[in-house]
């Protein structure tokens, strides 16, 4: 027979308040170490390569989707991840695409981490020049990247309050609960 550790048996953990104060300063950390991991790179730090675009790939796996830039280089071919670029490149709208296969174009791109999983790129577009214009300007992804990460901050310190607040409301009562079964 299973025995419940002796954490798991306080009447706290029967508070709907304190469960969800707990999951929410949770998922408030989650978020906070989703925004320190975030590295934003400088201009210089950025690889330069000019191609020919063989391919802008989108690609869906489950809930997780994006696109995937295939540039002819003159030692091959090189995926890069242009997810960042996506709006400014109207990617998924044919229409109005401002890169298409056999366009030569350059893009700056910083090197990732390598990983292993099925969304493996080489690396990831910051900036996108066609003819020598910039068609997905660095500065414009550098400010909406702020735009978020200031929005992320306020949202993450907004669940933290929420989360501990709603914590010490099931620990009280509790408290006052199991104060007045006594009496």
């Amino acid at each position: 027979m299973k025995t419940t550790p002796k954490i798991f048996q306080s009447p706290l953990w029967k508070s709907a308040f304190f469960v969800y104060g707990l999951i929410a300063i949770g998922f408030s950390i989650w978020i906070l170490s989703d925004h320190l991991e975030t590295e934003v790179p400088s201009i210089d730090e950025l690889t330069v390569f000019t191609g020919i675009v063989s391919e802008v790939e989108y690609w869906r796996v489950k809930n997780n989707s994006g696109y995937k830039l295939l540039l002819k280089l003159d030692g091959g071919e090189k995926k890069f991840n242009i997810d960042l670029c996506k709006s400014h490149l109207n990617l998924g709208e044919d229409s109005k695409q401002k890169i298409h296969p056999r366009d030569i174009i350059t893009v700056f791109a910083k090197k990732e981490a390598d990983s292993f999983g099925v969304f493996s790129v080489d690396d990831s577009v910051w900036q996108v020049e066609k003819n020598g214009v910039l068609v997905c300007p660095y500065e414009r992804l550098i400010t909406g990247h702020t735009r978020f990460e200031k929005l992320s901050d306020k949202f993450w310190g907004i669940v933290l309050i929420l989360g501990l607040l709603s914590s010490v409301i099931g620990i009280i009562r509790t408290r006052r609960a199991a104060r007045l079964s006594k009496a």
